[in-house]
C-alpha cells in the first residue's frame, strides 16, 4: 500500500473515531444546542494562526447536574438545582446574621469532627509550605446550600486544607442559621469558617432602583400584570436580547463575582483567593501545590478551563477603550498559558474572547482591586441589575489578561494541568473541565467510588453522605 493510501486509510479511521466518540457525548447532553456543539467541536479542533494550544474543555459554564446518575442536562437556561432537588446549585452567595463578617466558632466543632480531622494529617504525608494571606472561597445563595458546602469543604480538606488550614469564606445572599454555620464548621475541621453576607437584602436593592428601572425588570420577570406579587430572588427573568431565563439569584451572583467580590470587607486581609463552587467534589489527594506555583511564580491567575465559553460585545469593548486605551480582540492559549490580541494591534484579528472556566481558579487579588480594573468591572456590569451576560468569567478573564499587557509581561497566566498540575476536582461530571474525564453525576455514587482508591476519606467525610 502506497504511503498516500496509508495516510488516507489512517484519516478516514481517526475521522470516524473522532466522529463516533462526539455522538456518544451528543447522546448524554440531548439539551445541548447547535451552537454548544460547535463550541465543543471546536475546543477539541482549533488551532489558531499562531499555533496556540486549545485544551479540550467543555465550553459551556452554564449546566444543570441532577440526582439521577442516568441525567446530565448542559442547559443554558441555568435552572436552580435547589427547584429541581438536585444538588443545589452554586448561585454563589452564602450568608450570615448581619451585614457584618460572622465567623462561626471553633469551639463548636466535635469531638468526632477533631478526631476525623487529625486521621487525615496522618494519612495525607505531602509537606507544602503555607503561604500568607490565601482564603479558599465559595458562595451560594442560602443556607439550603449548607449540606452541599459542607460535602465540598470536606473533600477539600482531605485533599489539601487540612494541612494547611487556609481560611474559608462561603459568601450568601441570605443569612445562614448558626446550626448551618457549624456544620460547615465541622467539614472544616480546626480551619477557620466565615460565612459573610455578600450585600444588600433584595429589598435593599429594589428600593434603590428608580420607577423605570424597576418597572423594566418587573417585565424581565414577567411580573407587569402581577402587581401584587412582591420580586423574589427565585423569580425567573429574561434580558432582552437573551434566550438566557435565570433567577434573580443566579444574576445577582453573576453581578457579585464580575465586581463587588474583589474590595469586600470579608477579603481584605487577603492576597489570594482560590475559588472552588460550592458543588464542586475532589477526587484525590493533591500531591502537587497549587498556591507555591502561584506565588513562586507571581501569577496573576490560576485556572482549570479554557476555553469555557466565548463572549463577543461590542458594547464590552467600548467600555474597555474608555478605561484602558486599548480593547481585547481576542484570547488564546500557548503553552499552557493565556494571551491576549489587542484590537489596535491587529485591526483584523477576529472580535471573540474565549474565557476561563469560573467553577475553579486562583486569582491575584491586588492585581484585580487596582483602580483601572475596578473602573473597568465598574463599568462592564453598568447599571443594569441582575444581568447573567457581563458575569464573572469574562471578568475574570478580561481584567487577567489586560493587567498582563499593562505591565509589558508574559507567562502570569497559567492553566493547571498544561503545567502538569492535576488536581482531580470535579464539577459537572468532569474532571478539571476535562469532558474526556467524566465523573459520577450523584453525589453519593461519586464519594462511594473515589473512596475505594483514596485512603481515610471513608472515615473523614463519610457523615456528609448518605
Amino acid at each position: 500500500m502506497s504511503l498516500f493510501a496509508c495516510y488516507a486509510l489512517f484519516v478516514v479511521i481517526s475521522s470516524m473515531n473522532y466522529t463516533a466518540t462526539l455522538s456518544v457525548y451528543s447522546s448524554e447532553v440531548e439539551n445541548l444546542n447547535e451552537e454548544l456543539l460547535d463550541d465543543l467541536q471546536s475546543s477539541k479542533q482549533l488551532v489558531d494562526s499562531e499555533s496556540a494550544e486549545i485544551d479540550a474543555t467543555v465550553p459551556v459554564s452554564l449546566t444543570k447536574e441532577f440526582e439521577d446518575e442516568s441525567t446530565l442536562t448542559l442547559d443554558k437556561n441555568i435552572l436552580d438545582r435547589e427547584a429541581k432537588g438536585g444538588d443545589a446549585i452554586n448561585l454563589n452567595a452564602a450568608s450570615i446574621n448581619t451585614k457584618e463578617t460572622a465567623t462561626s466558632s471553633i469551639n463548636d466543632i466535635t469531638e468526632s469532627s477533631t478526631k476525623t480531622a487529625a486521621v487525615n494529617i496522618m494519612q495525607n504525608t505531602t509537606n507544602f509550605k503555607r503561604y500568607d494571606g490565601v482564603a479558599i472561597v465559595t458562595k451560594v445563595l442560602w443556607d439550603k446550600d449548607a449540606h452541599t458546602v459542607a460535602q465540598m469543604v470536606c473533600y477539600l480538606a482531605h485533599a489539601y486544607n487540612d494541612k494547611m488550614k487556609y481560611d474559608i469564606i462561603i459568601f450568601t445572599t441570605i443569612p445562614w442559621s448558626e446550626e448551618n454555620i457549624a456544620l460547615v464548621q465541622r467539614a472544616a475541621g480546626e480551619t477557620k469558617v466565615t460565612v459573610a453576607l455578600e450585600g444588600p437584602s433584595l429589598e435593599e436593592h429594589l428600593a434603590a432602583m428608580s420607577k423605570k428601572e424597576l418597572t423594566m425588570l418587573r417585565n424581565r420577570c414577567s411580573l407587569a400584570n402581577k402587581t401584587e406579587e412582591a420580586l423574589t430572588w427565585q423569580h425567573y427573568c429574561v434580558e432582552k436580547g437573551s434566550k438566557d431565563r435565570v433567577s434573580l439569584g443566579y444574576g445577582w451572583q453573576a453581578e457579585f463575582r464580575a465586581y463587588h467580590i474583589w474590595k469586600h470587607e470579608a477579603l481584605r486581609n487577603y492576597k489570594y483567593m482560590v475559588w472552588v463552587d460550592s458543588d464542586c467534589r475532589v477526587g484525590k489527594e493533591w500531591d502537587q501545590d497549587p498556591m507555591k506555583m502561584m506565588v513562586e511564580n507571581d501569577l496573576t491567575l490560576l485556572y482549570s478551563g479554557y476555553p469555557y465559553g466565548k463572549f463577543s460585545d461590542s458594547l464590552t469593548r467600548e467600555k474597555m477603550k474608555k478605561v484602558y486605551n486599548m480593547t481585547l480582540c481576542y484570547t488564546k492559549q500557548k503553552n499552557g498559558e493565556l494571551y491576549g490580541t489587542m484590537c489596535e494591534d491587529n485591526p483584523s484579528a477576529p472580535k471573540l474572547i474565549r474565557q476561563v472556566a469560573g467553577s475553579h481558579h486562583i486569582t491575584n487579588l491586588d492585581h484585580y482591586r487596582k483602580d483601572i480594573h475596578q473602573r473597568f468591572l465598574k463599568s462592564f456590569v453598568g447599571d443594569y441589575k441582575f444581568s447573567r451576560k457581563y458575569d464573572d468569567q469574562i471578568a475574570v478573564t478580561i481584567v487577567a489578561v489586560m493587567e498582563q499587557s499593562l505591565r509589558k509581561e508574559t507567562s502570569k497566566l497559567w492553566h493547571e494541568r498544561s503545567k502538569n498540575l492535576t488536581l482531580k476536582i470535579a464539577h459537572h461530571r468532569m474532571y478539571d473541565t476535562q469532558i474526556w474525564e467524566k465523573t459520577p453525576a450523584n453525589k453519593n455514587t461519586f464519594f462511594h467510588t473515589v473512596k475505594k482508591e483514596w485512603p481515610g476519606l471513608d472515615e473523614r467525610c463519610k457523615a456528609f453522605f448518605s
